[in-house]
């Protein structure tokens, strides 16, 4: 599975839990399924949006061999493993080594600051002692260290890491990697945590996006990539105000944390439209109140998501 093209929308799956906050297998098939339908090109499991860090590994693995038995190499599956050192990270990639997964995607380990040099060592230790493909999740606002654009091609020149998630927000980390692939005559995946360049992000260098509104909207994501990379402006358009209608969702609750307030929203709306059976979250983000509930037909209505 890891030598076939990985390329365009992959899906950060949320993780559906029941009301004491383990996996919701039955209604993981259906999300992943709801997805695959949607025409999305790959799915990126226990990640940020699939709340991995309040979870054990057990309801992690559970998850993942969730999402690879149903996905069954319809689409490539790339599982998050990061953990808060190096060895949990290592750790949890050899327990996922037979499940047939693509690729495994990593962190910089979170709670201490680390610098570059460990960085170096963090991923190649990973690599070296899976021999699985390895990808960098770039997210430094939730693990407090960036891996730096030279940092990468280091590790891509040495066959260490095989592709990057970009969710810094920083456009200029990706276009600084663009560079140093192009001169290093580098092959490295490069994908970004997105929702607003979804449509543009192939004219930035990147081979695809990982959006956590897909969830919700997996068909305005995929076509409007896909609308991106053939120049078709008209579907562009019209899956761009489709992603500004859908972030609503995203926005209903109003106390809480906005990440957290993201996947109660989504998980309520998903409930409605029949995918999940419970939109529990894993406290002490909370769910949205049945007032707030009150807010998603309309938006689901002007989606065309509720029947």
């Amino acid at each position: 599975m890891a030598d076939r093209e990985i390329k365009g929308v992959i899906v950060p799956i949320l993780t559906p839990l029941n009301s004491g906050e383990t996996v919701d297998k039955n209604s993981l098939r259906r999300l992943v399924n709801y997805l695959l339908d949607n025409g999305v090109h790959g799915i990126w499991v226990s990640g940020t949006t699939g709340e991995f860090s309040a979870l054990s590994d057990q309801q992690r693995l559970a998850s993942m061999e969730t999402v690879v038995d149903e996905v069954a190499g319809r689409v490539p599956v790339i599982g998050n493993v990061s953990g808060p050192s190096t060895q949990l990270s290592l750790n949890l990639t050899l327990a996922v080594q037979e499940m047939g997964m693509d690729a495994v995607a990593v962190t910089p380990p979170y709670y201490y600051d680390h610098a570059q040099d460990e960085l170096l060592d963090h991923y190649r230790y990973i690599s070296d002692r899976s021999g699985m493909p390895v990808w960098v999740y770039n997210i430094p606002q939730t693990v407090k260290t960036a891996v730096a654009p030279e940092t990468i091609a280091t590790l891509a020149s040495e066959g260490a890491v095989t592709g990057v998630k970009d969710s810094s927000g920083a456009g200029e980390l990706l276009a600084q990697l663009n560079v140093l692939c192009e001169q290093g005559e580098l092959s490295v995946l490069r994908f970004l945590g997105t929702i607003f360049r979804v449509t543009s992000a192939g004219s930035l260098g990147a081979h695809g996006v990982i959006p956590g509104i897909a969830n919700l909207v997996p068909a305005a994501c995929s076509r409007g990539w896909e609308a991106g990379e053939s120049g078709d402006a008209e579907t562009v358009r019209e899956c761009n105000t489709q992603l500004i209608v859908a972030t609503k969702i995203q926005r209903i609750a109003t106390g809480g944390n906005a990440t957290g307030a993201s996947f109660a929203g989504m998980k309520a709306a998903l409930k409605l439209m029949g995918v999940l059976d419970d939109d529990t979250v894993s406290r002490p983000m909370r769910s949205l109140t049945a007032e707030e509930k009150q807010r998603i037909p309309a938006i689901l209505k002007e989606l065309d998501l509720l029947n």
